[in-house]
């Protein structure tokens, strides 16, 4: 237990020092910025795409609701990836580099190794979607002259729970894998299956498949206060802790 607070330290150091302090938070505002310009604009790109035949085409007018759908879908469909490849590299390129070995000299366990890896990319990129989410509230309020915080922040909440369970996945790869690359496979492959489970309605209503069509729902208010809310969140939550206990019980096993 001696050993978790300087490790924690050595992880916020790792993260202020390297590429993952400027991509993810780069990416996540970004998004954050052009998901409502995205929805406010999209009609208006339908028809000058369809030309003369859009005369015929009743489309809705956009709302914030629309924005905050907008900024689910690029959480969901494009800053999960970045978030994979940050967790798939931790521990392999720690241990190839033999950064691991002389960590593990010192008193400090496997288990406080593995659990303050998580502890911190966890904590950045739950920190990070929060600040993309309220950018993403201001440019919404700013475009469609007002927004209702909580629906984006209870996304934003539902994905970092989805975000901790491919942490925990990437990072069981991360530390039986050997190459970043096929950790990251892993990890991406692990997040497929999770979109196809998705699909099944009563594995979405009842386990971490769910997780996905979960944040856009909750973002457009579509959401109800039921088992479809409760259960994949408190199966995600379980997944993640069982994927760490497995990602501890391997690497006690690694040779270093």
């Amino acid at each position: 237990m001696s050993a978790v607070v300087p490790l924690l330290r050595l992880r916020g150091r790792e993260i202020t020092r390297t590429w993952r302090l400027w991509l993810l938070p780069a990416v996540t505002v970004f998004l954050a910025v052009t998901s409502p310009l995205l929805a406010r604009f999209t009609n208006d790109l339908l028809a000058a795409a369809l030309g003369p035949g859009a005369d015929g085409v009743v489309l809705a007018d956009p709302t914030s609701a629309d924005a905050y759908a907008q900024w689910t879908k690029n959480l969901t469909q494009l800053v999960v990836f970045v978030v994979i490849v940050m967790a798939a590299g931790a521990i392999n390129s720690e241990v190839r580099s033999g950064h691991a070995a002389l960590l593990l000299v010192k008193p400090a366990s496997r288990s406080a190794y593995v659990h303050t890896h998580a502890v911190a990319l966890i904590g950045f990129i739950t920190v990070t979607a929060f600040v993309g989410a309220g950018t993403g509230w201001l440019t919404t309020r700013a475009i469609f002259g007002e927004a209702d915080l909580a629906p984006i922040f209870a996304a934003t909440a539902v994905w970092a729970v989805l975000a901790a369970v491919l942490v925990s996945a990437s990072l069981l790869a991360s530390a039986t894998i050997d190459a970043a690359a096929g950790a990251a496979g892993a990890g991406i492959g692990a997040y497929f299956v999770l979109v196809i489970l998705g699909a099944i309605p009563w594995l979405a209503e009842y386990t971490p498949a769910g997780l996905l069509p979960l944040t856009g729902a909750i973002a457009t208010g579509t959401q109800e206060a039921d088992h479809t809310l409760w259960w994949p969140i408190g199966t995600g939550l379980l997944l993640a802790a069982a994927l760490l206990a497995m990602t501890t019980s391997m690497f006690r096993r690694r040779e270093l």
